[in-house]
């Protein structure tokens, strides 16, 4: 929720990285599989210990990550599986980022797992609330350009173990915040 206040700070920007792009004749749909394999890449890198190799690989496919939409909405391709496509693509990368730290051993698997349990929960709320009716639930201090940050900015000083604590409170922190909100606008 923090990042998304300065999404359409931005937007001119990724408007001017997306033209080439749309000209080249790339969908939004392999933009977004882009942005997977890039996250799959850091992942593999996490793995084998090369913290800022990985942190930078993480940056640039988020940067690809904010692209996707961007495109879509340029070129007017929106669609929902596109949404879904991209949804699903996000949680596939998230859990191999922290995978291949744990796999890596730079961080403990039990703190691996909850820091993916809390995650996942911060965007399974949010869909089962909107889809019981909450309306748009982008709420909470830890969504996931600001998870993905911290593990990018704790990577890049060799430290993604800081990362991955900061993220599980993070998360585990948004999805109270969600809980409680939702039970607000849902109970009858």
């Amino acid at each position: 929720m923090v990042l998304n206040r300065y999404r359409e700070n931005v937007r001119v920007y990724l408007e001017a990285i997306v033209r080439p792009l749309a000209k080249a004749g790339l969908t939004p749909n392999q933009i977004t599989v882009i942005g997977l394999l890039l996250s799959l890449l850091g992942a593999y890198l996490f793995y084998r210990g090369e913290q800022v190799t990985a942190a930078l690989v993480l940056l640039l496919g988020s940067l690809v990550d904010a692209l996707d939409g961007t495109l879509a909405r340029l070129t007017g391709r929106t669609s929902r599986f596109g949404a879904f496509l991209d949804s699903t693509l996000d949680r596939i990368s998230d859990g191999a980022v922290l995978f291949g730290i744990a796999l890596g051993n730079l961080v403990d698997w039990s703190v691996a797992f909850v820091t993916f349990m809390g995650s996942y929960l911060v965007s399974y709320e949010r869909c089962r609330a909107e889809l019981a009716g909450s309306g748009r639930m982008a709420v909470g201090i830890g969504e996931r350009a600001e998870r993905l940050l911290v593990i990018i900015i704790a990577a890049l000083f060799n430290h993604v173990d800081y990362g991955v604590y900061t993220v599980a409170v993070l998360a585990w922190v948004t999805v109270l915040q969600r809980f409680y909100v939702a039970y607000l606008r849902l109970r009858d």
